[in-house]
């Protein structure tokens, strides 16, 4: 990793230490040292705090005093809390869609259902095709500060969800949801459209914490 890279280096860090925690490189209660890190990726240190700070205000890290920063332990608060605000604020965010969406729109939404289906142990394409979905529906939404605030909350969801997502649900069930989705915003009832996207994040929740107690 090199000063040279276009992409701004902080946003290469935050990504390294996402995937490392995603991967189980970095477990819940491990400690992210600085100077290991900068010695690692070959960077200074000066991104490297960039990094650790944004990861701290994701509440993917957390920083403990005159001890350092840390991987943040889930606790279910944190599940429920995390999938609870993601579904109140994107079931609000896509009532945008109903509004402008196209038949091709629909048509996307579809092909993503399809893609979901197919069978795979690659769970982050898996993943990567459900944000494609989820991102078409709040396609035409145009608060930005919401915006903002559903993709610090979508980074910390993704790695709850990228542990687990083998024992949530099978391929018929990953179809399912997102079908329903789709028929709901095909009726443009807003109150339906809310209450499903709500479900549809709150049922996850309340399964990973399930999961979670079962250990």
């Amino acid at each position: 990793m090199t000063d040279s890279i276009k992409e701004p280096l902080k946003d290469k860090i935050i990504e390294h230490i996402y995937n490392a925690i995603v991967n189980e490189e970095f477990k819940g209660g491990d400690q992210i040292k600085e100077l290991h890190l900068a010695n690692s990726l070959n960077v200074s240190r000066a991104p490297i705090r960039e990094a650790l700070s944004e990861l701290v205000s994701l509440g993917i890290l957390e920083q403990k005093t005159r001890k350092g920063v840390f991987v943040k332990e889930i606790t279910s608060k944190d599940i429920f809390d995390t999938y609870e605000s993601k579904g109140i604020l994107e079931g609000f965010l896509a009532l945008e869609f109903i509004l402008r969406a196209s038949k091709e729109d629909f048509k996307k939404l579809y092909e993503y259902v399809d893609e979901m289906s197919i069978e795979t142990s690659d769970r982050k394409k898996i993943v990567k095709i459900g944000e494609l979905f989820h991102k078409t529906t709040l396609k035409y939404s145009k608060n930005r500060t919401l915006l903002d605030f559903l993709e610090k909350i979508n980074k910390k969801s993704q790695i709850l969800f990228y542990k687990n997502w083998a024992k949530l649900y099978s391929k018929e069930e990953v179809k399912q949801r997102h079908l329903k989705i789709i028929k709901a915003l095909e009726s443009q009832s807003k109150t339906l459209i809310e209450s499903t996207i709500r479900e549809h994040y709150f049922e996850t929740g309340t399964k990973i914490v399930l999961l979670r107690e079962v250990k």
